[in-house]
């Protein structure tokens, strides 16, 4: 199982830092510090920006620990198309580069996503992933968020157009209690499409005791409270990396 680590550059999502910490029980913890005290040889680190590429590579490099970086991005039918209807037909990826080249394609492309496409977040069309697609890059199809899972649970209209890269899809069970359907229907695609399956873990904060505290965090971001957080998918204290290691 991959563990997919998310730090506090994706603003809201995480309470994991990236500084190079030495001490076992300073807070905030750190994926640097995690994986230094678990013995990781590398991480799969996946942001919903490219702001922490540059401490995430300084510091794992200096640790001599591989760094596998990937953006999180929206996917829409049309960057062009700027209405509320464009909303119902946009799902998530992820983009991971294999090396200096594909990250210098995947810097473009976020560009495109923040300038050309922006409509309440970066996105970008499967036209412009087309017309900038270079072999330095992997597609992943995430869990959560994806275009099966938005037309399942949300009843989008996301229209996937893979035809320029062969994608991978990534499976995981945080035992919410969509997980099961979103698996069913996930085993299917992949089937259909002969697409590689990878069992993965979303990771925003080191013990499941930490929770209330990512709780806290989000319901700040999301200016609600802890009786009444207001944020969907907030019943499962899974996304760990206690969790993961107890698989």
């Amino acid at each position: 199982m991959i563990p997919l680590f998310k730090s506090h550059y994706s603003l809201g999502r995480s309470i994991l830092t990236l500084e190079d910490k030495s001490e076992a029980d300073d807070y905030p913890d750190s994926i640097i510090q995690i994986a230094k005290q678990n013995k990781l040889n590398e991480i799969f680190l996946v942001e919903d920006n490219m702001s922490s590429f540059l401490e995430a590579y300084t510091n794992t490099k200096n640790n001599n620990i591989k760094l596998n970086y990937g953006l999180r991005v929206s996917v829409t039918e049309s960057i062009n198309d700027k209405s509320d209807e464009s909303r119902q037909k946009t799902s998530k990826i992820i983009l991971f580069f294999k090396n200096k080249k594909g990250h210098e394609s995947l810097t473009k492309l976020f560009s495109i996503a923040a300038k050309s496409g922006f409509y309440y977040e970066p996105r970008l069309d499967y036209e412009t992933l087309k017309n900038n697609w270079s072999d330095n890059l992997i597609l992943c199809i995430p869990f959560y968020d994806s275009f099966i899972f938005n037309n399942t649970l949300k009843n989008y209209i996301c229209i996937p157009q893979f035809n320029f890269t062969k994608p991978i899809a990534f499976l995981e069970d945080n035992d919410l209690p969509f997980d099961t359907i979103i698996k069913n229907k996930l085993e299917k695609y992949v089937k259909e499409n002969t697409l590689e399956l990878f069992k993965t873990k979303s990771i925003y904060y080191n013990k499941k005791s930490d929770f209330k505290t990512y709780l806290t965090f989000r319901c700040i971001n999301n200016r609600s409270i802890l009786n009444k957080p207001e944020i969907e998918h907030m019943s499962s204290n899974e996304f760990c990396f206690e969790s993961w290691l107890s698989k």
